[in-house]
């Protein structure tokens, strides 16, 4: 999640892997995967930024997750007339 200003003001989180693109003319505007356009005060670079930090983020917390040698591995059921 990233925060954005809304040019009604306030601070709102979205998804920033919804992110489609950023338009810049002349007001910044957001455009999300299912069409919705946001028009907000944050400058095209911060933006970036910010999503860039959030995807650092989460691989950052990937690396920290350890196989554990006592994990169970559950088999999928097969279903019928499917191997």
């Amino acid at each position: 999640m990233i925060p954005v200003t809304p040019l009604a003001g306030g601070t709102i989180l979205i998804n920033a892997d919804i992110i489609e693109a950023i338009e810049t003319d002349p007001d910044t505007v957001i455009v999300l995967a299912n069409g919705r356009r946001m028009v907000v005060a944050d400058d095209p670079a911060t933006l970036v930024a910010s999503i860039a930090r959030a995807r650092a983020a989460v691989l950052a917390a990937a690396q920290n997750i350890t196989p554990r040698a006592d994990a169970k591995v559950v088999p999928l059921r097969s279903v019928k007339g499917k191997p």
